[in-house]
Parts: C-alpha cells; sequence; structure tokens
C-alpha cells in the first residue's frame, strides 16, 4: 500500500516541477526574441491583398493555358 501511495505523490511532485520549470522558461523567452515586427521597415501587406494577387496569377495563368490549347487545336486540325 505504501508503494502505490508513494508513486502517486512522485508523479504529482514531478507535475508540479516541471510546471515550475516551464513557466520560468516561457517568462525568460518572452523578451529574448530576435524578431521585431513592430519596428520593422519591410512593406506589410494584408493577407487578403496577397491572396488576392496570388488568384490574379492563376487565373492569367490558367487563360493562358486556355489560349495556348485552344492555338494548337486549331494547327492540328
Amino acid at each position: 500500500m505504501k508503494h502505490k501511495a508513494f508513486g502517486a505523490i512522485d508523479l504529482l511532485i514531478g507535475l508540479v516541477v516541471m510546471s515550475f520549470i516551464f513557466l520560468m522558461s516561457v517568462k525568460a523567452f518572452k523578451g529574448a526574441s530576435s524578431i521585431n515586427i513592430k519596428n520593422s521597415t519591410i512593406e506589410q501587406q494584408s493577407v487578403q491583398d496577397h491572396v488576392d494577387e496570388t488568384v490574379d496569377e492563376i487565373e492569367h495563368m490558367r487563360q493562358e493555358t486556355i489560349n495556348y490549347n485552344k492555338q494548337l487545336m486549331q494547327e492540328n486540325y
């Protein structure tokens, strides 16, 4: 009986110690990031604009493919 209780208490103490170590490490790494996005000189672009540009490129490439295939079909006949 004593061994079962010791195992449960041991696991509980280990969980508490790991939680404490995790909380301390999160505080330590909070300000250690080398990326500073707020003061960055990189031009920021919204996600919607980027998606719109990508969709336009895909539509343009699709239309070029359709035109190329039509041209091939006309040359073959």
